[in-house]
C-alpha cells in the first residue's frame, strides 16, 4: 500500500519510540527527499493537446517539404529561364582592336 509523506512520517514516529535522534533524522530525510505531488491533470491535458497540435503541424510541414522535391512545378522552370535573361550577355572582344 502506498502511503503519503505525512502517513510515513507518522508511522516512523509511532514505530520508533526509544531513539528520538533516529526518529528526527529519518523525519528530516523524508522531508528533504520526498515532495508532495499536486494534481496537475489539467496542466498535463493542456500539454498533451499542445503536443498533439504541434505534432500535426510538424507532420504537415514534413509532407509539404517532401512534396516540394517530388513535384515538378512550372514556376521553377520559369524562374530558371527568367534568371538567364537577367544576366548580361558576355561582351565580345575583337582581337583586331587590341
Amino acid at each position: 500500500m502506498r502511503m503519503s509523506k505525512d502517513e510515513l512520517k507518522q508511522k516512523i514516529s509511532d514505530s520508533i519510540t526509544d531513539n528520538d535522534d533516529l526518529v528526527i533524522e529519518l523525519l528530516e530525510d523524508i522531508e528533504d527527499s520526498m515532495t508532495e505531488t499536486v494534481d496537475n491533470s489539467e496542466e498535463v491535458n493542456n500539454l498533451k493537446a499542445q503536443n498533439d497540435e504541434l505534432q500535426a503541424k510538424y507532420d504537415e510541414l514534413k509532407t509539404k517539404y517532401k512534396e516540394r522535391f517530388l513535384t515538378k512545378s512550372d514556376n521553377t522552370d520559369n524562374n530558371d529561364s527568367d534568371d538567364s535573361d537577367d544576366e548580361p550577355e558576355d561582351e565580345v572582344i575583337d582581337v583586331k582592336e587590341i
